[in-house]
């Protein structure tokens, strides 16, 4: 660690004649730095978006069954308001409703062949071989039986050490049988629950393509949904941040240019990626009071929270010389002027305004919030 105060950082700077001019023409030059203090508290992990309030012209989603199959019937109707999970169609199940029952009686069966393959019947026989063999060894010691009992007690006990190692390696078979049935018997329980088309947000249906009797594929739009409500706020995001997204996620909204924010909740979110923008939608309950609708909001998603020793993103000083990572922390100086030392930390998230350390620094102590970059000291 490299402890220094600031008078005596400014003195080794390339301006070192000026230091002779005097205490005044030093603190002129003194760095502006301002302080905060770390603390133990919650680390707020975000994302952020940008969408608009309402739906966005044209922005629906398609929706269609994850297995093939018979449509039998479509629940709902064109301009019906539908909530997240909300069933909306549902295929012929009676194959797949087959299909996992005779996969969850075959993963059945294999339990009890485990169970039954664990029972053990061979230490009893082998404790009575091993007897067996030190009596025909004593007897045939002391002269009383012939040796070929003493062989015949060892080629038993032989035997049943095989047959022990046998059924060892059938009780290992027999849970591997177990596994794969419970395995089948899952996905086909996951077919069957794949039957049932559901919506994956709160919405109004806009439109049904396909008819009771119909065939579906996985890539046959069955059903369209678009957020309905004027009330809701309609965000657009990646993919990978979709999948970061949870419901009742808190959501901090602005509509740029008019100082009108609020605080929602993500309400839904849609996987599904649209052709054109290729991003997904979240769906978010709240929306800024007095915004007209169809107005651009900017908008920052709550996706963890942690716990631990938080600082302003902006104490964080990346050495260009030597690539470390540093906080500068406020020393008490022995002659009462302010001093600072410069620690290595490790950050382990930071989410533009706030960092969180892992180790460097403790919670209570003062560092550098602005002007870090400054107190970097040269090499010795």
């Amino acid at each position: 660690m490299k402890f220094f105060t600031l008078p005596a950082a400014m003195c080794i700077l390339p301006a070192l004649a000026a230091c002779a001019h005097g205490t005044n023409a030093l603190l002129k030059s003194q760095p502006a730095v301002t302080l905060a203090t770390a603390r133990t508290g919650t680390f707020v992990e975000t994302l952020s978006a940008t969408g608009r309030i309402g739906a966005p012209a044209g922005a629906v989603t398609k929706l269609s069954f994850a297995v093939p199959g018979i449509l039998t019937s479509t629940v709902v109707t064109i301009g019906q308001h539908v909530g997240a999970g909300q069933s909306l169609a549902q295929l012929d199940v009676s194959g797949l409703y087959l299909s996992a029952s005779q996969a969850q009686a075959d993963a059945n069966v294999a339990a009890a062949n485990a169970q039954q393959s664990a029972v053990d019947r061979t230490s009893a026989k082998i404790a009575l071989d091993r007897a067996a063999v030190r009596r025909a060894q004593s007897l045939y010691a002391a002269g009383v039986a012939p040796l070929k009992d003493a062989q015949s007690a060892r080629a038993q006990l032989a035997a049943d050490l095989a047959e022990a190692q046998t059924a060892t390696a059938q009780v290992r078979s027999a849970g591997a049988q177990v596994q794969s049935a419970q395995a089948r018997a899952a996905l086909a329980q996951r077919d069957l629950a794949n039957g049932t088309l559901r919506s994956p947000i709160d919405g109004v249906v806009t439109a049904i393509y396909k008819r009771a009797g119909e065939a579906v594929d996985t890539a046959t739009p069955v059903i369209a949904i678009a957020p309905g409500s004027s009330g809701d706020v309609t965000l657009d995001v990646t993919s990978a941040d979709a999948a970061r997204v949870r419901l009742g996620d808190p959501v901090r909204v602005t509509v740029p240019g008019t100082g009108l924010q609020t605080v929602g909740r993500v309400a839904g979110v849609s996987p599904a990626l649209d052709p054109t923008t290729q991003t997904a939608t979240v769906v978010v309950k709240g929306i800024p009071s007095g915004a007209p609708g169809g107005s651009a909001v900017q908008a920052t998603i709550d996706v963890a929270r942690d716990r631990g020793i938080v600082i302003p993103q902006s104490a964080i000083v990346e050495d260009p010389q030597t690539g470390k990572t540093l906080v500068f922390v406020q020393i008490a100086g022995r002659d009462g002027t302010q001093a600072f030392g410069q620690r290595t930390v490790v950050v382990a998230r930071r989410n533009g305004t706030q960092a969180l350390i892992t180790s460097g620094v403790r919670a209570g102590e003062r560092v550098a919030a602005q002007g870090g970059f400054a107190l970097l000291a040269p090499p010795s």
